[in-house]
């Protein structure tokens, strides 16, 4: 596993389980091109200058990674650690902080995938926001 990726995992709070060995659901490129494009629409939108700005993108975040079925029941999912290096399998912990998954500052994308490979949500800064954004794949048998 890469160092680098495995700290910026860890940074936001999260237990890495490994690289994802399984087959099938779509690539990192895949769910990136789905749901990070010029014409993305985000579904919610965050001022990143609100002073609770990173606790409101982390909380929304959650909830809809929870609500959604990116999330499996024990907490694990799938995070991306690049195009080429594909998925990583990470599971929540009480200290799970995705908007501490910058890369440098304000330079923010996280991009998460359920085990099944049926959603997919990320966050991103753009301009003066943080975006939430959703896709859907075809479940993986």
């Amino acid at each position: 596993m890469n160092e680098k990726v495995e700290s910026r995992l860890r940074d936001a709070g999260l237990e890495v389980l490994g690289m994802y060995e399984g087959q099938g659901g779509p690539t990192v490129t895949e769910v990136f091109r789905n749901v990070v494009h010029l014409d993305a629409e985000p579904v919610e939108r965050i001022r990143r200058g609100e002073a609770d700005a990173s606790r409101v993108v982390d909380q929304r975040w959650k909830a809809r990674a929870i609500a959604g079925g990116i999330v499996a029941g024990d907490g694990s999912f799938l995070a991306a650690a690049g195009m080429e290096l594909g998925w990583v399998q990470v599971r929540l912990t009480e200290r799970t902080s995705v908007s501490a998954a910058e890369d440098q500052p304000g330079e923010l994308l996280f991009i998460a995938r359920s085990l099944r490979g049926h959603r997919a949500l990320a966050v991103s800064a753009e301009g003066s926001e943080y975006w939430l954004l959703e896709a859907e794949f075809p479940e993986v048998a």
